[in-house]
């Protein structure tokens, strides 16, 4: 070998000795990471407020979202974010109703209650696919339209009690586009019975909506009912009230599914509440797209005056397919919660979701909010689920322990529907 050869492979030799014997050097010097710990948390009671799930059930229908790939993420959130549970009531009032009316009813006339002047009325048209083919009733011109007081029975025809009136072209203007007519009701319109008719006679299987709107009346008529209804729940409960009166009423109700069918539900009073009865053949729609409506009638006497109000609000109908074991299992390093993992029993298999929100001690021992972890994945059985908690934001939020899980919620995506809630899940 030639000495520039030798001299060359020398200092390469040498080279390298010397570069491990930096790492090593480097490698000893290193803090030694602290070995990752596991503790078991119960997660606490449910309180008010809380969304629970206690017999689980099989779903039927195929899922919204059967996306079987999983996803993790976690995101600072800011002190002052209030955790507000799911509100588990939807309220509405009305001082309105509707009925449905046929062709052949129309051609005769029909009787409506009208509690104050000034008041709309809109005819649409309907479709109907009972054939098996959709069909569309045409619409009406308002001037085709006659309003009557209906007085002891007799039908006064002497007079025109109609202000204004408006077209469809005018309504779809207006931002409702579905072929309606309206009449608005003049000042001379007292309250009492009126007949609508039309002039052109329509097709007796014609189909039609009536919309009797009373703005500004004294009558509203306030609906309160649950947000979701589990398949299991042989009954909708609700609160109803009129306003500006204490008279015992009568209520009948209409579920109107997600799929757009209609059913008549029977209705009885429990305490001061109203229980709609669901049969087991209602207890799901047919579809997990979309809500379900209740919708409640009543027609009685206010001052010895006709009043009928319709009311309606939405929920969703569900199947309580997974829960939240009583355990999860807390991970550590550090001494800062790294993940929290979560078992879950399945009924069926499907997409379900997890979100919660960590908050950890401030030096005046104030919790105070971190962030928010949620995950997403497909269990085809009883399995587990976590959430993990990035570090950085951990490390940036200053705050310690002890660390707290709220606002832990469950989700089903394949149904889109909210299974359970705990404000105050666990103290880790």
């Amino acid at each position: 070998m030639k000495p520039s050869i030798k001299m060359a492979s020398v200092f390469a030799l040498s080279a390298l000795l010397s570069a491990c014997q930096n790492d090593e050097t480097t490698a000893d010097n290193a803090p030694e990471a602290s070995a990752m710990t596991v503790t078991q948390v119960t997660l606490l009671a449910p309180t008010s407020g809380d969304l629970t799930i206690d017999t689980l059930a099989a779903t039927e229908l195929p899922p919204v979202n059967g996306n079987r790939g999983g996803v993790s993420f976690s995101a600072p959130i800011t002190s002052a974010a209030q955790l507000v549970a799911p509100s588990q009531l939807e309220q509405s009032s009305s001082d309105q109703y509707w009925r449905t009316v046929s062709g052949a009813e129309l051609n005769k006339g029909i009787n409506l209650a009208v509690s104050q002047s000034d008041s709309v009325i809109r005819v649409a048209p309907r479709g109907d696919a009972s054939s098996g083919a959709l069909r569309h009733s045409p619409a009406i011109s308002p001037d085709q339209l006659r309003l009557y007081k209906v007085n002891k029975q007799t039908v006064d025809k002497s007079a025109s009690l109609i202000q204004s009136m408006s077209d469809p072209q005018a309504m779809a203007t207006a931002g409702i586009v579905d072929d309606s007519s309206a009449l608005k009701l003049s000042q001379q319109a007292t309250p009492g019975i009126y007949q609508l008719q039309v002039v052109q006679p329509l097709s007796a299987n014609d189909s039609y909506l009536i919309n009797v709107k009373e703005k500004g009346s004294p009558y509203q008529l306030a609906l309160s009912a649950p947000k979701r209804l589990s398949s299991q729940a042989p009954q909708l409960a609700f609160d109803l009230k009129l306003s500006n009166s204490d008279i015992d009423l009568s209520p009948t109700a209409t579920l109107k599914q997600s799929d757009g069918r209609y059913h008549r539900l029977a209705v009885v009073k429990q305490g001061d509440t109203w229980q709609a009865q669901v049969p087991d053949e209602l207890a799901m729609p047919s579809s997990n797209l979309g809500l379900s409506e209740i919708q409640v009638n009543i027609e009685t006497r206010v001052n010895n005056l006709p009043l009928i109000r319709t009311v309606k609000t939405a929920f969703k109908q569900y199947v309580p397919a997974a829960k939240l074991a009583d355990e999860a299992s807390i991970y550590w390093q550090d001494s800062k919660p790294t993940q929290a993992v979560f078992d879950l029993q399945v009924a069926s298999p499907g997409r379900y979701q997890i979100s919660a929100v960590l908050v950890g001690t401030d030096a005046q021992g104030k919790q105070t909010n971190i962030l928010r972890a949620e995950t997403a994945q497909w269990l085809d059985a009883d399995g587990q689920v976590t959430l993990s908690f990035d570090a950085e934001q951990l490390k940036a939020s200053g705050l310690g322990a002890p660390y707290a899980i709220k606002a832990l919620e469950l989700k089903d995506q394949g149904q889109m529907a909210r299974l359970s809630y705990l404000g105050e899940a666990a103290t880790l």
